[in-house]
């Protein structure tokens, strides 16, 4: 009898184990919860790109939109196609201002690729918001761009605000540091240069666009004069996301220029839960509704990689 008792325990621990190691393997769908006001942007002077943006895309054309994915993905629920369309629509306010913005979702790029499907509404859309057409053209080369992924980063989040559904449909940021390239344009060229290196070459939105360049140079200067003894690095006592990230963009400024090393393990002190593993649809099968299918893109643990059916990045 106690034989049976022992060899009943082991087969339960096993039982138990199994289940805790498939358990750790699912990806947490995305929260049911609100959508930020003015897509969550924390720049006054870009709500006028969120209400250009919101007029141009009609409620027909996304409704067809919508179906079309719905139809295509049965197990997305109503919540996870508005979040992961809510993140689109950040992207297009991104691609308002910078000239390239890579792909870093396979899922928000799953709804791009729909609404192309809609020739003229999108060629419509395309022309009100931008005056000119949006492409979306896969680059060719696989190969992961993790330093164009760390200014993807940096520019979502001195402008959005962070939600545990962007974390989710994006992929972990901060992962790998900011390409030194773009740090030395960013620290040596004048405003117009940076103008017209990186920006969208018209004239509206000029205030955001300065905005993040006075920004980011601030930051390099801060880093600097931290580096030298300066300064000491801003701190931060706040566990609100929207602070907390504050804070983590120009961290990951200054640890890209004088950690870069050891980027990593700075990192993971200011921000630990992009560190933590499984948080992300964005990397590997998963198969729960909206991050069903096996998927590489979305930078995953890497940060690096750009959406699957874009190989190393969607650029617009």
């Amino acid at each position: 009898m106690t034989g049976f008792f022992i060899g009943a325990g082991i087969v339960g621990a096993f039982m138990l184990i199994g289940m805790v190691v498939i358990g750790a393997g699912k990806k947490a769908p995305l929260k049911d919860q609100p959508l930020p006001e003015q897509l969550g942007v924390q720049v006054k002077d870009a709500f006028p790109i969120v209400n250009k943006l919101e007029k141009t895309l009609t409620d027909s054309y996304l409704d067809n939109v919508k179906n079309r994915v719905l139809q295509s993905h049965p197990k997305w629920k109503d919540h996870e196609f508005d979040w992961a369309m809510f993140e689109l629509k950040r992207y297009f306010v991104m691609n308002s201002l910078l000239k390239s913005v890579p792909m870093f979702s396979h899922h928000v790029d799953e709804i791009w690729h729909e609404m192309l499907m809609f020739t003229r509404d999108y060629e419509k859309f395309s022309k009100d918001f931008y005056h000119d057409t949006l492409h979306h053209t896969p680059t060719m080369d696989s190969t992961p761009i993790p330093g164009e992924r760390a200014f993807f980063d940096w520019v979502y989040l001195s402008l959005f605000e962070m939600t545990s559904n962007s974390r989710m449909i994006w992929g972990q940021f901060f992962q790998n540091p900011i390409k030194r390239e773009i740090l030395e344009d960013f620290k040596r060229m004048s405003e117009n240069e940076l103008l017209a290196k990186y920006f969208r070459e018209n004239e509206e939105w000029s205030g955001v666009k300065k905005y993040l360049i006075k920004k980011m140079k601030q930051e390099i200067l801060e880093a600097d004069q931290h580096d030298k003894g300066l300064t000491k690095l801003p701190s931060h006592n706040s566990t609100t996301d929207s602070h907390l990230y504050s804070y983590a963009v120009g961290a990951a400024v200054s640890y890209s220029i004088y950690e870069e090393d050891q980027f990593r393990d700075h990192m993971s002190e200011v921000v630990p839960e992009e560190y933590q593993k499984g948080n992300s649809p964005s990397g590997g099968t998963t198969c729960s509704g909206f991050a069903c299918g096996s998927d590489s893109g979305g930078g995953g643990d890497s940060g690096g990689s750009s959406c699957s059916s874009c190989g190393g990045g969607c650029s617009s």
